[in-house]
C-alpha cells in the first residue's frame, strides 16, 4: 500500500472560527487544484438540518469552519463555486444540498467516490460506504459510528471535543488517496467516460430533490378512499364467487354473510385453487396468477393492486409532506440499479401508476405549470440500434407504429386490419417482453394462449426479426463469457459466475444471459435520460427561464416552469432529450412526446 500523505492517528486540521482567518484560508485554497468537501450536520434532510461544519481539505490538511461561529462565509464562494477547482466528495448530492440550503451556494466540477466506487463494482454486492472503501483502498479502519458523537448537542453548544475535529478532518483527508486508486480503476476499465456523465448529472439530481413536489392532500385522501372501496368491492366479488365451493352461509355478528376465506392468506388461497378449484397452481405469485384465466384469478390480482397501492401510499405519504416547504422531496439514488437507472423512495415515484388518479394528485403551484416529457418506445428504439435489424429501423424511420408493424408481419394480415386488442397487443408483449427475457410460458399467460401457441409465435416472430434474435443470443452469451454487459453510454454490469459444481448451474447462467440482454438496452436508456437531465438543466440556465427539473420516473423527465415561459419549457425540454437521443442512437430516430399541464397526468 502506497504511504498516506496524512497521519491518520492524528490527522492535521485547524479548526476555524473567525470571519477574518476563513477570509485568509480562502486564499489559500483558491490556489489548489482539487479539494475534498464534507460537511456535518444534525438531520439527513436538507431543510430541517442545521449545518455544524464545513470541511475542506488538501492532500496533507483539512480546514474545519465552525458555521455556528462564522457569520459570513462568502469569501468561500471563489472555492466552492470555481470550476477551474475538483471538488472530491462522498455522496456528494447530500452535501451539494446541505450547503445550498446553508450557505447559498453550488458545488461546481464536482468527483464523488461513492458513484465512482458504484460504477467501479457495479453488480458485485460490495459496499460503497467511506469506511468499505477506507478498508479496501487505504486499509484503514473509519470510525464512522456517527450517533455516538452526539453532533446535534455537541455541535450547537460549540463544544466540539478534539474527537469530533479528527472524525470531521479524516472524511475529507482519505478522499484523496481513495481519488487516486479510483481514477486508476476508472481509466483501466474505459469507465471514466460514465463516471463523468454521473458527477454532472449530479448537482441535476440534487437541485431535483430541493425542489420537490407540490401535491393536492384533498384530492389524494379521495383518490385513497376510492380506492379502498374498490378494494372492498373486489373483496366482496371474490368471497361471492367462492361461496358455492364452500357451501357456506354463515352470518357475521352484523348480519353479514362471513368472509368464506382469508383472501390475504397464501395458504388458504392454494388450498382454494387446488382443492376447490382443481387448477395446480405452484404459487400464488403475480406471474403464476397472470397465467392464469380462471375469473377468481383475475380478482384476486385486481384486489392486490388496490392494496399494493394503499400500503405504497395513503397516509404514509402525507407524512412525508416536508413543514417547512410544504412538499414532497423524495430520495432519488442516481445508480439505483445495476442498469444504472435511478431509485426513488420516501416516497417511491415510480411505483404511482401513468395515467392514475394518483399522478393528478401531483400539482404545480399557483402561476407555475408542469411540463411532462417522455421518450416514446426508448427502449426498444436502442434494441433497434444495437440489434440493427432492418425492419425494426425502417419501421422507426417512416414514423409507422410498431406494434401494428411486427403484427402485420406475425399474423400475415394487412397493417389495416391489425385489432388493437388482439394482434396488436400479442406483438407488444413480444416487443417489450424481449427485453426482460420473457419466454413462451410468460406470454403465453400474458395474452391468454397455450404454451405451445406462445412457442409458435415467438418462433414467427424471430424468423421474421432474425437480426433481433442473433444479437439477443450474443449479448447473452457475451454477458457470460466476458463477465460484463455495456451500454452505449460506457457503463458496465459485472457479473460473478456461478461454480460448475453448483446444482443450479444453468439455471444461474441462464439468469446471467437474460441480465446479458436486458442490461445494454435498460442501461443505455438510463444513460440517454441522464444526459437529457443535464442537457436540459443547462439550457434552463443558459436561457435564464423560470423552469426547474422537479423529478424522472425512467424515459419520463417533469419540469415546474413560471406559466408564461411553459410553452418554451416544453420546446426546450423536448429539443435537449431529442439531442441527448441522438448521442446515442445513430440509425433510429429518437421520439419524444411531451404536454403542459396543471397536474402530472402524462
Amino acid at each position: 500500500m502506497d504511504k498516506l500523505e496524512f497521519d491518520f492517528d492524528n490527522p492535521q486540521y485547524e479548526y476555524v472560527t473567525t470571519n477574518v482567518r476563513l477570509k485568509e484560508v480562502s486564499e489559500i485554497l483558491k490556489e489548489e487544484k482539487m479539494v475534498s468537501v464534507d460537511t456535518e450536520g444534525t438531520s439527513l434532510d436538507y431543510y430541517y438540518n442545521k449545518l455544524l461544519l464545513l470541511q475542506i481539505g488538501t492532500p496533507t490538511i483539512a480546514y474545519i469552519f465552525d458555521t455556528q461561529k462564522i457569520k459570513d462565509f462568502t469569501p468561500l464562494k471563489e472555492v466552492i463555486e470555481n470550476p477551474k477547482i475538483l471538488k472530491i466528495l462522498q455522496n456528494g448530492k447530500f452535501d451539494y444540498g446541505i450547503i445550498k440550503v446553508a450557505l447559498n451556494m453550488d458545488i461546481v466540477n464536482i468527483y464523488d467516490t461513492m458513484l465512482a466506487e458504484q460504477i467501479v463494482i457495479n453488480g458485485y454486492k460490495k459496499s460503497a460506504s467511506l469506511g468499505a472503501m477506507a478498508k479496501k483502498y487505504l486499509e484503514i479502519e473509519l470510525d464512522k459510528n456517527y450517533q455516538s458523537y452526539q453532533w446535534d448537542k455537541v455541535g450547537l453548544s460549540g463544544n466540539f471535543q478534539k474527537r469530533h475535529l479528527n472524525y470531521a478532518a479524516l472524511d475529507v483527508l482519505t478522499l484523496f488517496p481513495i481519488f487516486k486508486k479510483q481514477l486508476a480503476i476508472l481509466q483501466k476499465e474505459n469507465l471514466v467516460k460514465i463516471a463523468k456523465l454521473e458527477f454532472s448529472v449530479l448537482p441535476v439530481v440534487a437541485q431535483m430533490e430541493l425542489s420537490g413536489s407540490y401535491i393536492d392532500v384533498d384530492k389524494w385522501r379521495q383518490v385513497i378512499a376510492e380506492l379502498k372501496e374498490k378494494r372492498q368491492d373486489t373483496a366482496t366479488k371474490i368471497q361471492s364467487e367462492i361461496r358455492p365451493l364452500y357451501n357456506s352461509s354463515q352470518l357475521d355478528l352484523f348480519g353479514n354473510l362471513s368472509d368464506v376465506i382469508n383472501i390475504n392468506s397464501q395458504q388458504q388461497l392454494l388450498e382454494l385453487f387446488n382443492d376447490r378449484l382443481g387448477l395446480s397452481l405452484p404459487s400464488t405469485g403475480v406471474r403464476v396468477l397472470q397465467q392464469n384465466n380462471h375469473p377468481v384469478a383475475k380478482l384476486i390480482l385486481e384486489y392486490r393492486a388496490s392494496e399494493k397501492l394503499i400500503s405504497a401510499f395513503g397516509e404514509n405519504l402525507l407524512a412525508k409532506i416536508n413543514t417547512v416547504t410544504g412538499r414532497l422531496h423524495p430520495d432519488f439514488r442516481q445508480i439505483g440499479a445495476d442498469t444504472g437507472r435511478f431509485s426513488c423512495t420516501s416516497p417511491n415515484l415510480q411505483q404511482i401508476p401513468r395515467g392514475s388518479q394518483f399522478r393528478s394528485c401531483f400539482i404545480a403551484p399557483k402561476g407555475k405549470k408542469l411540463v411532462t416529457v417522455d421518450y416514446s418506445q426508448q427502449e426498444l428504439r436502442i434494441l433497434a440500434e444495437y440489434s440493427g435489424d432492418p425492419i425494426l429501423i425502417n419501421t422507426y424511420k417512416e414514423g409507422k407504429d410498431l406494434h401494428t408493424v411486427t403484427a402485420s408481419m406475425m399474423y400475415g394480415i394487412p397493417e389495416e386490419k391489425v385489432k388493437k386488442d388482439v394482434e396488436r397487443y400479442a406483438a407488444k408483449s413480444i416487443n417489450f417482453g424481449l427485453m426482460y427475457g420473457r419466454g413462451a410460458n410468460s406470454l403465453a399467460g400474458q395474452i391468454g394462449l397455450s404454451q405451445e401457441e406462445a412457442k409458435k409465435l415467438l418462433a414467427l416472430y424471430f424468423k421474421k426479426f432474425s437480426k433481433v434474435k442473433l444479437w439477443l443470443d450474443k449479448a447473452g452469451k457475451n454477458a457470460v463469457t466476458r463477465k460484463y454487459s455495456t451500454t452505449l453510454g460506457g457503463r458496465k454490469r459485472y457479473f460473478t459466475l456461478p461454480d460448475q459444481g453448483d446444482p443450479n448451474y444453468q439455471k444461474l447462467i441462464g439468469d446471467i444471459e437474460r441480465k446479458g440482454k436486458n442490461t445494454p438496452i435498460q442501461g443505455s436508456g438510463a444513460d440517454m435520460v441522464k444526459l437529457a437531465l443535464v442537457f436540459i438543466h443547462m439550457r434552463f440556465k443558459k436561457e435564464k427561464i423560470d423552469a426547474r427539473i422537479i423529478s424522472t420516473v425512467h424515459d419520463e423527465i417533469v419540469v415546474e416552469a413560471e406559466e408564461s415561459v411553459a410553452q418554451d419549457a416544453l420546446r426546450m425540454q423536448k429539443e435537449e432529450m431529442l439531442r441527448a437521443g441522438a448521442t446515442y442512437l445513430k440509425a433510429v430516430p429518437v421520439e419524444v412526446g411531451g404536454e403542459v399541464s396543471d397536474v402530472w397526468e402524462h
